[in-house]
């Protein structure tokens, strides 16, 4: 009977949910625990599984969450995995107002009252492809206790490249291709470290990459997060081993027109971050809000394995 009454409550969901970027669909009213899914993307196997959570217009920290998974078939339900998704903040998170752009064409407003500083993250690993049930248990700091429920759309294989392939030898506009470094940047203050190589040329050359694909004027959700913000402080202690590119999404915002290279790696969402090695294969993914410390683990991965094979 428990079974059958997930069932059904995930079936619900199906049929009146909000779906987001074809992969993630969430309920719920302003009043009730919302998670804010930062992850389109989820295929068959082990996948970072990131979110937010917000109630009445806020977002909510540190909360003690449990993410329990099941497979749905049917009118049946059944338990497959629970684990735990810490919360995780981000480093310095920006201060002050910033005003981002959505697709719609309004302006978003982020300030220190509304600014994402951090996210929840949790590894679930799914055995095959379909729809999946998530429920989020939240207790937050003051004691009290919430529940969301959301259905997942899992794929057989990834539509953006995929860990282990090899990086599209994509040739993106660099600084000296422009004379102003706004036509591919957006950043309040663009920044010309991450526009001095061209991906291809990086591969011929042997060296790691970390590739961001970002919009961050465009932003398309309340989670778009200061992604390149984050990437840019990484810069002091990796620049002269890893090459770094920020990679913009819209050439053109109003026709929605993409760059060719977004095209030639497969992206239907942003952010993306790929994290790649000197032989041009693909070692890291996240896509959506990401920490510092998650980009150094990877980084660090690659170049521990750079220096174990020379």
């Amino acid at each position: 009977m428990k079974r059958l009454g997930l069932a059904v409550i995930f079936a619900a969901v199906i049929e009146v949910a909000l779906q987001i970027i074809g992969a993630a669909v969430v309920i719920g009213a302003d009043d009730a625990l919302q998670p804010l899914i930062t992850t389109s993307e989820l295929t068959v196997g082990q996948n970072r599984f990131a979110f937010g959570l917000a109630k009445q217009g806020k977002l909510i920290e540190h909360a003690d969450v449990l993410v329990r998974l099941f497979d749905v078939e049917g009118t049946e339900a059944h338990l497959t995995a629970e684990t735990n998704a810490p919360f995780r903040p981000m480093a310095n998170p920006a201060t002050g107002k910033k005003v981002h752009r959505h697709a719609d064409g309004s302006d978003h407003v982020h300030d220190d009252g509304n600014e994402v500083r951090g996210v929840y993250v949790a590894d679930l690993t799914f055995v095959r492809p379909g729809r999946w049930g998530v429920e989020l248990m939240a207790r937050q700091p003051d004691g009290s206790s919430e529940t969301a429920r959301l259905t997942v759309i899992v794929r057989e294989t990834a539509t953006t490249p995929a860990i282990g392939s090899a990086a599209p030898p994509s040739r993106n506009l660099i600084a000296s291709d422009v004379k102003d470094l706004r036509r591919i940047d957006t950043s309040e203050r663009p920044d010309p470290r991450l526009h001095q190589t061209r991906i291809a040329d990086a591969i011929a050359m042997g060296k790691p990459q970390l590739i961001v694909f970002a919009t961050p004027q465009f932003c398309t959700s309340r989670m778009c997060g200061p992604v390149v913000d984050i990437v840019r402080t990484l810069l002091p202690t990796y620049v002269k081993r890893v090459v770094f590119t920020h990679q913009e999404i819209w050439q053109d915002f109003a026709t929605k027109k993409v760059f060719s290279t977004i095209e030639e790696w497969r992206l239907e969402s942003e952010p993306w971050i790929f994290i790649v090695d000197g032989q041009g294969i693909i070692c890291a993914r996240f896509e959506g809000l990401v920490t510092a410390r998650e980009l150094e683990t990877a980084l660090q991965n690659v170049l521990l394995l750079a220096a174990a094979q020379h």
